[in-house]
């Protein structure tokens, strides 16, 4: 049967057009997808003709929704005024069996809190989390090129419990849709001994030492991070989303430094021009279109959250993303580690 993905039409700085288009891409690629584009009837039909483009409604439904929860609006307040919004217009129609997932380039915090009121937690789990996919330095090992980080916030605070279950969540999510076999696993701390960070990272390490589903490396330092030595990388909330908007500085950074030295001299010029290809390379690794989206984790439905300002490639890739997602059945899978991690602690994790 064909895997049925909920796309938010009207989520992200440019929708509905660029989540359309990469709608088109997507069907195009994948002859076993079926798409419900979640939104404005009558302007998504208007797009379509714009772009000389049938609905084979084999392939393609619409779902009408009125509203729509602006980038820039607060979460709460916009869904209680909003019920009609698109986003949550999707979520009802994956809590409802009628999508095997997901995908938003909306506004974060309603689509985290629009799953939080519309989607059921797997059982045995406390908190989800939001991961983020990063570039890393493929030649410290045999990886992909990128990494997992969990979480970069939805949970700001965490128990030594709930960071246990990020990294089995995250475990399985890149083994079996990212293609990362045995991924390393790591907490982020500040030192690698086992006895650094307070008493629930130190909790966390152990529990995470004895686990038999994954391959826990220990605990790594900030400086680890872009190297790739860990494949998932665990932390709560507040410390993943400092990271994650350091790590976009620093690349924001160096496409500033690169235009500066262009712009300075001759020789530096030619120097850059000799390194084009590499430059293009570079480009290709640290595009966030290329990741197709941050996958919301912990829910028993799989939601891809698609970058704010996605294009058209950008929603064809989370859409793939979120058709291997639901092909693999990754919630179920992390349902059982869930469970059969909790049943061997059941009583000194109630302490966490």
């Amino acid at each position: 049967m064909a895997i049925r993905i909920a796309v938010d039409a009207m989520g992200g700085d440019n929708a509905p057009l660029e989540i359309i288009k990469g709608v088109i891409i997507a069907l195009e690629l994948h002859d076993d997808l079926n798409i419900v584009l979640v939104g404005n009837e009558a302007r998504i039909e208007e797009i379509f003709k714009e772009l000389d483009e049938e609905i084979n409604p084999e392939r393609l439904s619409i779902v009408h929704a009125e509203q729509v929860v602006g980038m820039d609006e607060s979460p709460k307040k916009a869904l209680a005024e909003k019920p009609d919004a698109s986003i949550t217009v999707s979520m009802n129609l994956l809590n409802e069996k009628k999508a095997d997932a997901l995908v938003s380039a909306g506004n974060t915090g309603a689509v985290i809190l629009a799953a939080a009121q519309n989607l059921p937690i797997i059982p045995g789990i406390e908190r989800t989390g939001l991961a983020a996919i990063y570039p890393v330095a493929k030649f410290y090992r045999k990886g992909k090129g990128f990494a997992l980080m969990l979480d970069v916030g939805a949970t700001i605070h965490c128990t030594s419990r709930q960071l246990v279950h990020f990294a089995f969540m995250g475990s399985y999510y890149v083994s079996r849709v990212l293609d990362i076999e045995n991924p390393n696993v790591a907490l982020l701390n500040i030192g690698e001994e086992e006895t650094k960070g307070g008493e629930v990272l130190v909790k966390a390490y152990r529990y995470l030492k004895e686990a038999k589903d994954i391959t826990f490396i220990g605990n790594i330092e900030g400086k680890d991070i872009p190297k790739g030595i860990a494949d998932v990388v665990v932390t709560e909330g507040f410390v993943g989303n400092v990271v994650l908007k350091m790590l976009e500085g620093v690349g924001d950074v160096a496409k500033d430094m690169g235009r500066y030295a262009f712009k300075q001299k001759l020789t530096w010029k030619i120097g850059l021009a000799f390194l084009r290809s590499g430059v293009k390379r570079l480009h290709v690794k640290t595009d966030y279109s290329e990741y197709g989206g941050a996958p919301i984790l912990g829910f028993e439905k799989l939601v891809i959250k698609a970058h704010g300002r996605s294009t058209a490639k950008a929603i064809s890739n989370a859409i793939n993303v979120a058709k291997r997602s639901a092909e693999e059945d990754v919630s179920s899978h992390i349902a059982d580690s869930i469970k059969r991690f909790n049943a061997m602690h059941q009583t000194d994790l109630m302490e966490v």
